[in-house]
């Protein structure tokens, strides 16, 4: 039986994604369509095609050449146009307006809003004086983010009105290497309480919701995503706490078709959303989940692009775990030690070089110098693996001398 054919638009970053296009390249034939090069994908492609994702009659030339089945892509900026070629190809995918709602955090808001799904207060503003406004009605703390964007790169808490001036100037300046600045900026009610994200494959107008995603951030006034836990003994309560508002979200947005990746902060009030992207979840979620749980999210992407059920069945009862390991302080990696895993961790490496600039926000976003998986029969045990990894990886970072600089880092977001 021939496989079928799927146009995976944009591969993205081969240390965040090459799991994901291998599990997808076992089942269909992947006809990759990107401006750059390919490198890493190689392997895993039936063809690759040099063009632009936004040019649409090329698009529709590959596919009428190629005879595709389906439309997938997991990288951000990607999204609005995998979204129209579907549409266009009248195969599987979220409207073209779904999906650019999941992209502008704004009228992800509004629509939250006029559907009464909790989320954030939000004011959009286009000035520092706006900003300060927007702030006081509010009531600081207050987070302020650019518009767009993804891995929380822009993203700072502000305090008092100092703060705040300095926060918008980093919102309003952030472009995490997506082309020009986004400029319009977001001050937001502060949501306390723990953050979790949620992946769930949707099938024909369907949610299931597969797992639940405890986070831990860090490093304010940023909100550096440091790691993250799955842990299957915690599923069901976890998903019994958030499943209404987040099938809600969906529903707000007309997400309909695809993995998505939600994040929320579980406060004192309930579950409240802070955003949802209709693609995968960065940083090795989907990795944790198919450790844990044995669902595999790149392969159900896949099957329900092309309109087959997607297998979301747990098989597996684990705990899986991701720590990043961030610089003390911004400069420039010294020194790299050499990583002794103690027993449990199935990944554990350096992905910044000795010579690479390192920062820390508001400055920087996206700092990594290395990370750690783990995996264990339970939570506790996968926390204290990853705490002894952690502190094994041993860097020395030394301040930035003159004329050096550090380079902006998106590798945060797959």
């Amino acid at each position: 039986m021939t496989r079928p054919k799927i146009m995976l638009m944009g591969s993205g970053s081969g240390l965040y994604r090459e799991y994901l296009l291998a599990s997808v390249a076992r089942e269909y034939r992947v006809v990759l369509v990107q401006e750059e090069p390919v490198t890493w994908e190689g392997p895993y492609l039936h063809s690759a095609h040099p063009v632009s994702v936004t040019d649409m009659p090329a698009i529709l030339g590959v596919a009428d050449s190629e005879g595709i089945d389906g439309v997938l892509t997991w990288v951000e900026p990607c999204v609005e146009a995998a979204a129209f070629a579907a549409m266009l190809l009248e195969v599987p995918g979220n409207t073209p307006q779904a999906a650019a709602a999941s992209r502008d955090k704004h009228r992800m808001r509004q629509v939250w809003a006029q559907e009464s799904v909790p989320s954030a207060r939000s004011i959009l503003v286009r000035t520092a004086d706006e900003a300060e406004r927007a702030a006081k009605e509010i009531g600081y703390p207050v987070v302020v983010k650019p518009r767009a964007l993804a891995a929380s790169v822009g993203v700072t808490l502000a305090r008092d009105e100092r703060e705040l001036a300095a926060a918008f100037t980093v919102a309003a300046g952030s472009d995490m290497g997506f082309g020009q600045a986004v400029g319009d900026v977001l001050v937001e009610e502060y949501l306390d309480g723990p953050e979790v994200s949620v992946e769930s494959v949707v099938h024909e107008g369907e949610v299931h919701i597969v797992a639940v995603t405890a986070k831990r951030i860090g490093l304010p006034p940023g909100f550096e995503e440091l790691g993250h836990l799955v842990s299957a003994d915690a599923q069901a309560e976890a998903i019994g706490l958030v499943r209404d508002t987040v099938l809600g979200a969906h529903r707000a947005i007309g997400l309909t078709v695809g993995v998505t990746h939600a994040e929320l902060r579980l406060t004192a009030a309930g579950p409240k959303m802070v955003e949802i992207a209709a693609r995968l979840g960065g940083d090795f979620i989907p990795r944790l989940v198919h450790l844990a749980t044995g669902v595999d999210l790149g392969l159900a992407a896949a099957d329900v692009c092309v309109g087959r059920e997607p297998d979301v069945g747990h098989s597996r009862a684990a705990s899986a775990g991701v720590v990043f390991r961030y610089p003390e302080r911004s400069g420039m990696i010294a020194a790299l030690a050499e990583i002794t895993p103690p027993p449990g961790v199935v990944e554990a490496r350096w992905t910044a070089e000795v010579g690479t600039g390192v920062g820390l926000p508001p400055d920087h976003f996206v700092g990594r110098m290395g990370h750690a998986i783990a995996v264990a029969d339970d939570a506790g045990t996968c926390e204290e693996v990853l705490r002894q990894v952690s502190e094994g990886m041993r860097a020395e970072v030394r301040p930035l001398a003159p004329g050096e600089t550090i380079s902006p880092s998106a590798q945060g977001a797959g």
